[in-house]
């Protein structure tokens, strides 16, 4: 797995969840982006302070799907997250 920085969520964006999506509002910036089912089980985590094993582990949870394609989907939400400016490393 990687040992690659896990982001903090931003902690001014307003959250709306979209049946198992989540729309999340950037107000500064006027901009709404909205997280696929993947991507939202990973924000939450996020927000819990998860681990990279703990995020793998959610999705794996969550979905029924390997450590390894749980781990390439964590490693996407987590990038596109931070491309997004919707969290930080730390």
């Amino acid at each position: 797995m990687s040992s690659r920085p896990i982001p903090i969520p931003r902690e001014d964006l307003l959250e709306r969840p979209l049946q198992d999506e989540l729309a999340l509002f950037d107000v500064e910036r006027g901009a709404v982006h909205t997280l696929n089912p993947s991507a939202t089980i990973v924000w939450k985590a996020l927000q819990t302070g998860s681990d990279m094993g703990e995020l793998v582990a959610a999705l794996v949870e969550a979905f029924e799907v390997s450590e390894a394609e749980a781990a390439e989907g964590v490693e996407a939400a987590l990038t596109q997250l931070v491309e997004a400016d919707l969290a930080r490393i730390g």
